[in-house]
């Protein structure tokens, strides 16, 4: 095996944290509304809450964000409030201007039920992937993970112990919200700030782990918690030869668990086969041709170049 210098290497890992893999990791937004739709005729978010990461993923030609079973489950207790209870951005950048911005949750697939292999000190099986509608034509994600078989992810055999991995996510420490008012058109504001932490991974007989002690320091919970349902993955010469390890679930005390990606990847590419959680009611009672055509041609007044204004 070739010898790195420490230059090359430090060269290497900020080439790995501006990856492709590294910008398709995504904030989870939850929200809460003071009064139901029905009761206000309108869809209207009062307040963004919570902490979360997720990973924006392609595959059969749909979108998904794979995260953390426990993500979502730690956010929304009981029965869900409204038809969209969380969103993620389409883009890998802080602010928006519109709804449209955003990608709307439409079911959960519980992939967790179709994963077998038991993982060292960690539930296998807090994994999900939520399916998302389809995005408009002029906001498409910029950044996401294509999967189309085994290949797509870091196989058990890239995975090896003493091997530098980083883990990437939305801690809450950098991304709390602020509640103070604004004005009457901003009610409250959050930072949108993803954090990546390099490691190595070391594993033995009965566990196995990322490692911080000698790379980040001093890393506990609370400066990770909602790195969670993030990205692990490895270090390559090149950006475009990283690939996806695994997705956090547990850290602190400077060491992280991660589900690996080769344990999942066949539950996302067979997610049919597991059981699903309806998110929006929409998924059962279709809008009609009519009304799809409508919501679709003032999308294009607004932002089609070519028919702005001219419709």
């Amino acid at each position: 095996m070739a010898k790195v210098t420490q230059k090359k290497l430090k060269k290497y890992i900020e080439k790995a944290a501006t990856s492709n893999v590294a910008k398709s990791t995504r904030r989870f937004f939850f929200n809460h509304l003071y009064e139901s739709i029905e009761s206000r005729g309108y869809f209207h978010v009062d307040q963004m809450y919570g902490a979360g990461s997720g990973v924006l993923l392609k595959t059969n030609d749909k979108y998904f964000v794979l995260t953390a079973r426990h993500v979502i489950d730690n956010n929304i207790n009981g029965e869900l409030q409204n038809e969209s209870p969380f969103w993620v951005p389409v883009k890998n950048r802080a602010g928006w201007s519109s709804l449209y911005d955003f990608l709307f949750p439409k079911r959960v697939w519980n992939i967790g039920e179709l994963i077998s292999e038991e993982t060292k000190s960690i539930d296998s099986s807090d994994i999900c992937l939520v399916e998302l509608f389809y995005p408009q034509q002029f906001h498409m994600p910029d950044h996401y993970i294509e999967i189309i078989d085994k290949s797509s992810v870091l196989t058990k055999n890239e995975l090896f112990d003493g091997q530098f991995l980083l883990v990437t996510g939305y801690p809450f420490e950098r991304n709390s919200f602020d509640f103070t008012p604004r004005s009457e058109d901003i009610t409250h504001a959050t930072n949108i700030q993803r954090h990546t932490i390099p490691g190595v991974y070391l594993t033995n007989e009965s566990d196995s782990y990322i490692t911080f002690e000698n790379t980040e320091g001093d890393t506990q919970h609370e400066n990770v918690n909602g790195m969670s349902g993030g990205a692990v993955y490895n270090v390559q010469p090149k950006a475009n030869q990283v690939k996806l390890a695994g997705v956090p679930v547990t850290a602190g005390n400077n060491i992280c668990r991660f589900i690996p990606s080769y344990v999942f990847v066949d539950a996302v590419i067979n997610y049919r086969d597991s059981s699903a959680t309806i998110i929006d009611p929409i998924v059962n009672n279709p809008p009609t041709l009519e009304d799809v055509m409508k919501v679709s041609l003032e999308y294009l007044k607004q932002f089609d170049p070519k028919l702005r204004g001219d419709i």
